[in-house]
C-alpha cells in the first residue's frame, strides 16, 4: 500500500537544528485547550495522521507520515464512504464510454424493491453521475450517495476496493434511511438515457458479499440504553481513507500499481469537487444562507466561516460527522505561501457516551479542536525548510 513512512520526530522553528520535537510534542505544546483530548485519546477514540509533502526538482513529491494514537476499535465512517463511492463510481463510468455513458448522461434509477425509490429527476434537472458525485463532494448529499451506490453495486464496489488494495473497506449501508442493513446489497435497475432513448441498462442485482466485519468488536456507548453495536454498518480505517485521498490528489504522479485508472477528466472533476465551495458551484446551486462557504470545512475554519475572502489557502476534503464521530480528510495548499500537506483525524465527541441520544459536542470541542489542531500544522508547515518550493500550479482549478 501507498503509505508513507511513520517519522517520529521532527524540527520546530524555536529550537536548535540539532534538536527535534514529536509530533505529539508540538500537539502539547501549541494545543494546550484540548490538553483533556490529547491526555485521554481512547475515550476520545483519536486518531491523527500527518503527511509531510517534498518535492524534487521535477516537482513530484515524497510522503513523510507522521501519527498521533492509532486507535485500533471501532470508528464510525459516516460521510467519509462517500470518497470511495464516488471513485469507484467514476472507474466504473469509464467502463461505459463506448456506450457513450458520461458524466452528463442522464442516469433515471427504477423501483424493483420495497424501499428504494424511483428516480427521474434530480433537484428539477435531469439526474446524472456527475450531479450526484458533485453533490456528495460539495455538501455531503445522503440521497445523492444512495443512488451512486445503486450505480456502482455491492459487489462490483468491494471488488475494486479490493484490487486497488483497500480489502477491509466495508459499506454495506447505502446512507439512506428508507433502506436500512442489508437492504443495500440489492440495488436497482438503472438506465441511463440518451433524450428518450435507452443506451444501457443495468438490471436488478443481488449482491453475493458476505464478507465477515474487520474487525472483532463494533459496539459503541455505554449500557444498556446507550449502546449501539455497529456490526451490520460501514467500516473505514482511517489510514485507508488517508491513503486514498492522498492517490486521487496526486494520481499524476503515481506509477504502476499505486495509479489509479482515473482519465483526466475524471481527475481533475473529482479533485475540483474536493476542493469546491458551494458558491463556487454552478450546478448544483446552492443557498448561500444554508451552505455557507466553510460548510464542510472542519479544518482550518471548523465549519463555522460564513464567507471565506481573498483567502489563498483551498482545503480538498471529506468529511463524516454522526452518532458523536467527527472526521476530516483533506490536502490543504496555500497557493501564495507554497504550503501543501495532507491531514486526517477522526474524534469520538459524546461526553455522556449514550448513541442515538442527539447531544454530541461537535461545536462545543469537536470541530474547534479539528480547526486549531490543522492550524497547528500549517502554522508549522510555513516555516519548514525545503530544497524545493512545490509548483502548485496544476491543483488551481477554481478560476
Amino acid at each position: 500500500m501507498f503509505r508513507g513512512i511513520f517519522l517520529l520526530a521532527f524540527i520546530w522553528p524555536f529550537c536548535s537544528r540539532s534538536q527535534t520535537f514529536s509530533l505529539e510534542a508540538l500537539l502539547r505544546s501549541e494545543l494546550t485547550s484540548y490538553t483533556k483530548i490529547l491526555d485521554n485519546p481512547n475515550k476520545y477514540k483519536l486518531q491523527i495522521i500527518y503527511t509531510q509533502i517534498d518535492r524534487d526538482k521535477n516537482n513530484d513529491p515524497s510522503f513523510k507520515d507522521l501519527k498521533f494514537h492509532e486507535y485500533k476499535n471501532y470508528i464510525y465512517p459516516a460521510s467519509v464512504v462517500k470518497l470511495p463511492v464516488s471513485l469507484v463510481a467514476l472507474l466504473k463510468l469509464q467502463e461505459l464510454t463506448e456506450k457513450g455513458v458520461d458524466l452528463n448522461t442522464t442516469m433515471v434509477t427504477d423501483s424493483a424493491f420495497y424501499c428504494q425509490k424511483r428516480t427521474t429527476l434530480d433537484s428539477s434537472d435531469l439526474p446524472s453521475i456527475g450531479n450526484y458525485i458533485s453533490k456528495m463532494l460539495l455538501v455531503s448529499d445522503n440521497s445523492a450517495c444512495a443512488r451512486t451506490y445503486e450505480f456502482v453495486g455491492c459487489d462490483y464496489l468491494h471488488k475494486k476496493l479490493e484490487d486497488m488494495g483497500y480489502g477491509n473497506i466495508r459499506i454495506v449501508n447505502r446512507l439512506d434511511g428508507a433502506c436500512p442493513g442489508d437492504t443495500a446489497k440489492i440495488t436497482s435497475p438503472v438506465y441511463f438515457m440518451n433524450k428518450k432513448d435507452t443506451i444501457y441498462k443495468q438490471p436488478l442485482i443481488f449482491s453475493e458479499y458476505k464478507k465477515g466485519h474487520p474487525i472483532e468488536s463494533s459496539t459503541v456507548g455505554k449500557k444498556p440504553k446507550g449502546q449501539k453495536d455497529f456490526a451490520r454498518h460501514n467500516y473505514l480505517e482511517l489510514q485507508d481513507l488517508h491513503d486514498m485521498m492522498r492517490r486521487i490528489i496526486f494520481n499524476r504522479h503515481l506509477k504502476g500499481d499505486e495509479k489509479l485508472l482515473l482519465t483526466e477528466e475524471n481527475w481533475k472533476f473529482m479533485v475540483k469537487k474536493l476542493g469546491m465551495m458551494p458558491k463556487e458551484s454552478a450546478y448544483p446551486k446552492y443557498d448561500k444562507k444554508v451552505y455557507y462557504d466553510s460548510f464542510k470545512k472542519y479544518f482550518m475554519y471548523g465549519s463555522a466561516v460564513t464567507t471565506i475572502k481573498g483567502d489563498s489557502v483551498r482545503v480538498f476534503n471529506i468529511v463524516g460527522r454522526a452518532y458523536g464521530f467527527l472526521i476530516d480528510c483533506a490536502y490543504i495548499v496555500d497557493f501564495k505561501n507554497k504550503v501543501e500537506f495532507l491531514i486526517s483525524s477522526s474524534i469520538y465527541v459524546n461526553e455522556r457516551d449514550m448513541i442515538g441520544s442527539g447531544k454530541y459536542e461537535y461545536d462545543q470541542l469537536g470541530l474547534p479542536f479539528l480547526r486549531d489542531l490543522s492550524k497547528t500544522i500549517y502554522k508549522y508547515e510555513r516555516q519548514r525548510s525545503k530544497k524545493y518550493n512545490p509548483n502548485l500550479k496544476e491543483f488551481n482549478l477554481f478560476k
